[in-house]
């Protein structure tokens, strides 16, 4: 008896057919797990549809009468889906041995709304570990991989897990932004501002092999208009941050820890209560975190970390939980509340 599948990967595709096909070669190399896939060719202009449905996986092909971008051809594809939980997918992808399993189980336990891998290139090399969001709205890609789960502002939606119904609960990805950039992460900040959990899950490695689909004018003129959409719609959730990016600072938080010297456990325990850390190699990049840390966590430079950040309490990291008293951060493994979460009530209104 042929079993349920456990996850529909969904792959939207423009050209490029040999990526494609690529991708499908090693799914079907490396996912063991039931499964069913499901190509949407978004009116390629060659033959992509007809040669991906002669592929060995058999994967179901849907053509789009036109170019809906990327988060069109997800809306499109997602009626397909027979699993709950699905997987998107850019069509320049490579999975890996048991690429899978940590995608799905954090989704299965609720540990995530939104669930990533961690991205490499060809030769292994970490390209994107999750994003910070500055407050004038941009994206700034972290290359810094952890362990475990990392909660994240941002993570590109090249490859996303998530539940169906939550994906169509939310609407989907919006239309306004058209073939491409920020939708993504337009549904990200959804997600946040519902106090929903965004993470890259370090345990499954995607290859991705990046690379404009649009020339290089386009690409710029679609990426200055969306951003120009998202900053203003979401500006109420940017302004409380600082505009000088961080590795794996998030925006909502219950406050936020620099942590100077090697200390993987207390980074992990921090991010697991919700609250932003950042490691720094010195006491002297203190300098340019423009005072926003609330507490600085040093085994040793306590003066000159003192002179360097006077509105931060000072501590090692045996005082550091004495500290966050101190503070007032109350370690919690729920996101905080933003103020102003019931603005997306208005989301589903047309520009």
């Amino acid at each position: 008896m042929t079993q349920p599948p456990r996850a529909t990967l969904i792959i939207v595709a423009y050209g490029r057919h040999a990526l494609a096909a690529a991708l499908l070669d090693s799914i079907a190399e490396h996912t063991p797990e039931p499964h069913e896939i499901v190509v949407v060719d978004n009116a390629s202009p060659d033959s992509t549809a007809a040669l991906l449905q002669k592929h060995p996986s058999q994967p179901r092909v849907i053509e789009a009468p036109r170019n809906l971008g990327y988060g069109g051809g997800v809306n499109l594809g997602i009626r397909e889906a027979t699993a709950e939980v699905t997987v998107i997918m850019n069509s320049d992808l490579q999975v890996t041995s048991n690429w899978l399993p940590p995608l799905l189980t954090a989704i299965e336990t609720r540990a995530a709304t939104i669930a990533a891998p961690l991205y490499l290139d060809t030769n292994g090399n970490v390209i994107e570990s999750g994003a910070c969001i500055t407050a004038d709205g941009h994206i700034h890609n972290s290359q810094m991989p952890d362990s475990g789960l990392k909660p994240v502002d941002h993570v590109s939606a090249a490859c996303w897990a998530f539940e169906k119904q939550w994906f169509e609960s939310v609407g989907g990805f919006d239309p306004a932004y058209g073939l491409g950039y920020y939708e993504d992460v337009d549904l990200v900040n959804v997600a946040r501002s519902h106090n929903n959990r965004v993470v890259v899950v370090n345990d499954s490695k995607i290859i991705h092999h990046t690379g404009g689909t649009f020339s290089s004018l386009a690409s710029q003129h679609l990426s200055h208009r969306n951003h120009a959409r998202s900053e203003t719609r979401w500006h109420w959730m940017y302004r409380g941050t600082a505009k000088t990016p961080w590795e794996g600072e998030t925006a909502v938080t219950h406050g936020r820890v620099a942590v100077i010297g090697h200390h993987p456990d207390i980074v992990s325990e921090l991010r697991e209560q919700n609250i932003s850390v950042v490691t720094l190699d010195d006491v002297n990049a203190l300098r340019q975190r423009a005072h926003r840390d609330d507490v600085v966590v040093t085994q040793d430079e306590h003066t000159q970390a003192q002179q360097i950040a006077p509105r931060a309490q000072i501590t090692d990291p045996q005082g550091l939980p004495e500290a966050l008293k101190r503070v007032g951060i109350i370690s919690s493994s729920t996101p905080p509340r933003s103020r102003f979460h019931a603005i997306t009530a208005t989301r589903s209104r047309r520009w």
